[in-house]
């Protein structure tokens, strides 16, 4: 649940600067109202922000000091898994305007194939639904709003298919044998020396 979660959030923070902000106010506890989200919903996000303040390790604004309870996230074991092996955070970070859309593109073909492979292998990601996009499936009467997102009226009792959704089969994360001082570190400065 955490790890789908994480994701969720990841990238609603990489594609919306206006969700990131709401993110991050809510990451250091303001609370943060948004009128489009049920009253629960505000209130599940504001929980997650507050456990998120005990339970990974932050940079305090005020100091260079490193609060943890613990273990490193296992949000940053994956990002760091996708930089070594995909060198994702690499190509997110790189400041893309000197670049043709061409150059781009050759460079995320890569990454993207590379990350599909870790994503692979530490989560065997699936499709929740086999049937193709565009086809008429049945709306499962008591299906659960986490797995089946109904687009229209709620009574229907089939649709088409916009999206097959997605899960995981399993949940391998490489386990952080690190010191708590480098629990930060998504992939280490490389110097070349002659």
């Amino acid at each position: 649940m955490r790890i789908g979660l994480a994701f969720r959030l990841f990238w609603a923070a990489l594609f919306s600067r206006e969700k990131a902000t709401r993110l991050e106010k809510s990451l250091e506890g303001s609370s943060v109202a948004d009128p489009s989200l049920p009253s629960s919903a505000q209130r599940k996000i504001e929980t997650v922000g507050e456990a998120a303040k005990g339970s990974v390790p932050v940079k305090d604004q005020d100091s260079k000091s490193v609060r943890s309870s613990g273990a490193r996230s296992d949000a940053l074991t994956l990002l760091s898994t996708l930089q070594r092996e995909a060198r994702w955070v690499d190509l997110v970070q790189e400041p893309l305007d000197a670049y043709s859309d061409a150059q781009v593109g050759a460079a995320a073909r890569d990454v993207l194939r590379d990350s599909r492979k870790v994503l692979d292998r530490l989560f065997a990601i699936e499709p929740i639904l086999t049937d193709e996009e565009g086809e008429v499936v049945g709306v499962p009467e008591n299906g659960s709003p986490t797995r089946f997102c109904v687009i229209g009226k709620a009574d229907k009792k089939e649709g088409t298919l916009v999206h097959r959704g997605w899960q995981a089969t399993r949940c391998q994360l490489p386990q952080w044998t690190g010191s708590q001082e480098d629990a930060m570190v998504l992939a280490p400065a490389q110097i070349e020396t002659n």
